[in-house]
């Protein structure tokens, strides 16, 4: 009996020591894969906080402005409207444009067309005198046009255009514009020159007294400060300043540079 109580003991002792050998520290690493998973979690929450936290960030209109989609009416709206009694009874619709793009250059266009023409709406009753006051605007690829056009009794008008990249919100001058479009700027001038010397000489030839004028008109330097934009054809134009000895003398014109 005894003999089999040691037989006994001496197997209980021998199963404890197999398992304490076969309990070897790489299988302890290996039995904690919670850890692993723990340490996991938290990384993967920080890159989904990462990218919400870019998505929620103030993106602006025109870095989102993709020329494939873009529609006019994303682009610009009616900022003022009103109705001019023009002397004699004739109503005359008036309105001027904001440019929609979320941009400095924007904002500055809007500026400057509320600093030109806001008083005729605060006061049309007083502003009878204006024959006709409204805009136009062209998309086309990633140019967004805008003109405005003011005419006066009398004949003479004035005017403001704005040619826009809408991917940037940039405000592009006519050297720009005829860079993006692959255009020589001065192969461009000539054209304009060209053609506003047979509007000119067409319009005003019967005139006196006007040579010096003419000049001022064909003058390289009032070429250069012209405006370019495309029309509703896609085509370059410019609005140029003329000079003539009739009415105030000097207005604006839009003129094909193509």
């Amino acid at each position: 009996m005894k003999r089999i109580i040691a037989l006994f003991c001496v197997l209980i002792i021998t199963g404890a020591v197999c398992a304490a050998c076969n309990n070897k520290p790489g299988e302890k690493d290996q039995a904690e894969p919670t850890h692993t998973e723990a340490a996991a979690a938290p990384t993967q929450t920080s890159a989904a906080t990462r990218s919400v936290e870019a998505t929620a960030a103030p993106v602006t209109q025109a870095a989102l402005m993709d020329p494939a989609t873009a529609q006019l009416s994303e682009l610009v709206k009616n900022a003022r409207e009103t109705v001019i009694v023009q002397n004699g009874g004739t109503e005359k619709r008036c309105r001027i444009p904001e440019i929609l793009l979320d941009s400095s250059d924007a904002k500055a266009a809007n500026s400057g067309i509320i600093e030109k023409y806001g008083e005729i709406f605060d006061a049309p009753d007083q502003h009878s005198y204006i024959l006709a006051l409204d805009y136009q605007a062209y998309l086309y690829d990633k140019f967004l046009s805008v003109y405005i056009n003011c005419r006066v009794d009398g004949g003479n008008s004035d005017g403001l255009c704005f040619c826009f990249d809408i991917t940037t919100g940039k405000l592009l001058d006519s050297k720009t514009l005829c860079s993006m479009l692959g255009r020589d700027y001065s192969t461009v001038l000539d054209k304009l020159k060209a053609n506003l010397t047979s509007y000119y000489d067409e319009k005003f030839s019967m005139l006196q007294d006007n040579d010096e004028m003419r000049s001022q008109t064909l003058a390289d330097s009032n070429l250069d400060s012209s405006k370019m934009f495309l029309n509703e054809d896609h085509q370059l134009t410019a609005m140029v300043n003329v000079f003539a000895a009739v009415g105030g003398g000097r207005w604006v014109e839009t003129i094909s540079a193509e």
